[in-house]
């Protein structure tokens, strides 16, 4: 039973359209200031399956502003990293987006959710210096679906705690078909994601 649902999950998880777009990582440096935009995110429709099966879509960016040296290795000089979590509202079936600063955004469809998520991020971090040196940004995006909870869950369930269900304070069969359902997923090969970019050196 569980190898057949398992086999039906993954179907239904990796089921992609022929033409969809790549998903890609763009960094250019405008007046010094990093722009980062993520494109094709959501062009699969694998992330999109499973924010409707409930789970959350997480969005970690950390962008890099390094200096380039005339030795072997470039000089790191500082760090910025922010979130994005993005999940399907079953009861108004829209799209919920949290970005960076606390904005929270409703779309109607996946068609509008992604292209919120292909607006540039326009981020504060520019070099110490006023040209003397060159620099680039990099910027690495982790795309995950479940969070670091979720999978605190998970292990407790695979180590049989299903936490305050035991204790009487939740209910014991939602505990365990939520658990269930996350090791379902697991089996079926739970997409995760590593995209970077680098812009193009400037001063």
């Amino acid at each position: 039973m569980w190898r057949g649902l398992a086999a039906l999950a993954l179907l239904g998880l990796t089921t992609a359209g022929a033409g969809a777009q790549a998903p890609a990582l763009t960094v250019s440096a405008n007046d010094r200031a990093p722009r980062v935009q993520v494109s094709g995110l959501l062009g699969d429709g694998a992330y999109v399956g499973l924010m409707r099966s409930g789970f959350p879509l997480r969005l970690h960016f950390r962008l890099e502003l390094w200096q380039v040296r005339s030795s072997w290795f470039d000089r790191f000089v500082r760090e910025l990293t922010w979130d994005a979590v993005a999940r399907h509202d079953p009861l108004a079936d829209d799209y919920v987006l949290l970005r960076a600063g606390g904005r929270v955004t409703r779309h109607p469809s996946a068609v509008d959710l992604a292209a919120a998520l292909a607006l540039p991020y326009r981020i504060t971090l520019t070099p110490p210096d006023s040209g003397r040196h060159r620099y680039y940004y990099l910027c690495r995006l982790e795309v995950t679906t479940l969070n670091d909870t979720d999978l605190a869950e998970l292990e407790r369930w695979l180590r049989g705690d299903v936490g305050s269900a035991v204790s009487g304070e939740g209910d014991f069969g939602e505990a365990l078909a939520r658990g269930a359902q996350r090791v379902l997923v697991r089996i079926a090969g739970l997409p995760r994601l590593t995209l970077e970019g680098r812009s193009a050196v400037f001063r």
